[in-house]
């Protein structure tokens, strides 16, 4: 009896015994242990060169969550003779810079929201169906007192500049990186004037602000006034070049604040009336046109070959989605840079917003009115630096103040 016991005990313990290496067996067959297990992939946001840090973002552009980096392009070499081939809609980097470009969605929502990949920033001749409401935004920004339509004056435009062939898309085979520079007193002592050289482009944006505080007398205004204008027809590169360089790649301007254009420079002309398009065929042909809303240049010298027109109806896509509908219409400065988002792969931001004391003044002058320029009443100077800021946080500019 005592025997059969043991038996039984014998043979339930080895039936455990069974169990128990039959379990482990299925579990090596199945399952990896945990170190040999591929690990986890977090995505972290690319590594990006920004100079700035933004200490307020502001309360409506919330930063995006971190999403999975774009996997390695792989291009095979081109064939000699063969032209490059547009594989921006497949390839998850559109052109050829090393680290990011523009052009590439789905980094940053916020700027996914709000960039628009199929706007034409420059106003070609084949542009016949404008978009209604956009046109009609456009043309109540500053009433040019004739009954032309836009297509009129554009036909008699082209018959004086160069329609243009620039080709916006970008490539696998080039990094088109542009410098972006405006007028801020911040430029001063910088020394990013070879920096700024550096860039395949340097786009240059000159404009003026007219002081309409009412603090200020009539002689005083018109003396300010003067004194902008002598002060914008001299270059303004020249004494400053350690601090803004000496390049000039395209020149933004508008009537009121036209200079001649070096040969090779591309005059690019941001009109916010159809007189201003009038202006320009005038300027560069027959000169009859000498006002606008006030006393203007009658003739500029420029290359007519390498003449541009910012497009009507790109003012109302960046007025909706970028600058969202503070101020009447983007300043000048914001729509240079909105400009290069468009035409660039890399974008460099230099001299915008105030210096180091708080003076919104530009870099060639000691203007001590400078401070009053913050708010005109027309842009939203504090809304358009937070938007220039976000573009910087989110990796798509580089912001150098």
């Amino acid at each position: 009896m005592l025997l059969r016991r043991k038996l039984c005990v014998a043979v339930v313990i080895a039936a455990i015994l069974f169990l128990m290496l039959a379990s482990q067996s299925i579990q090596r067959r199945h399952f990896l242990p945990l170190s040999l297990s591929p690990p986890t992939i977090r995505a972290k946001p690319a590594s990006r060169e920004t100079v700035v840090e933004v200490t307020a973002p502001p309360a409506d552009l919330t930063p995006d969550p971190p999403e999975t980096p774009p996997p390695p392009i792989t291009t095979q070499p081109e064939s000699e003779g063969e032209e490059p081939v547009d594989n921006s809609q497949h390839d998850p980097r559109s052109c050829g810079c090393s680290d990011s470009c523009i052009s590439d969605m789905g980094s940053s929502s916020w700027f996914s929201l709000r960039y628009d990949p199929k706007q034409q920033p420059i106003l070609r001749d084949t542009n016949k169906n404008f978009d209604p409401d956009a046109l009609r935004w456009w043309l109540g920004l500053q009433r040019s007192g004739n009954d032309q339509t836009l297509e009129e004056v554009m036909s008699k435009m082209f018959q004086v500049i160069s329609p243009p062939t620039v080709d916006l898309r970008p490539l696998p085979s080039l990094c088109r990186s542009c410098a972006v520079v405006g007028n801020s007193g911040n430029l001063r002592q910088s020394g990013h004037g070879n920096l700024i050289d550096s860039h395949s482009s340097v786009i240059r944006c000159v404009y003026i602000h007219i002081q309409t505080q009412a603090s200020l007398t009539p002689s005083l205004h018109l003396t300010h006034l003067i004194f902008f204008l002598l002060r914008m027809n001299k270059a303004v590169t020249r004494g400053f070049e350690k601090d803004v360089g000496n390049r000039t790649t395209h020149h933004f301007l508008y009537p009121e604040s036209a200079v001649d254009v070096a040969r090779g420079v591309s005059l690019v002309l941001l009109p916010f009336k159809l007189r201003d398009l009038e202006w320009l065929t005038s300027a560069l042909s027959t000169g009859q046109i000498k006002m606008t809303y006030m006393r203007v240049k009658d003739r500029v010298k420029a290359d007519k070959d390498k003449v541009l027109v910012v497009n009507p109806v790109f003012f109302k896509y960046v007025h909706d989605h970028w600058t969202e509908h503070h101020g009447r219409y983007p300043s000048t400065g914001m729509l240079a840079i909105m400009f290069a988002l468009h035409t660039c792969d890399k974008v460099s931001v230099f001299g915008y917003g105030a210096d180091k004391q708080g003076n919104w003044h530009h870099y060639w002058e000691e203007n001590r009115y400078a401070g009053a320029f913050r708010k005109t009443g027309v842009h939203s100077a504090d809304f358009e630096t937070q938007v220039i800021h976000q573009l910087a946080k989110e990796g798509k500019i580089s912001l150098h103040l």
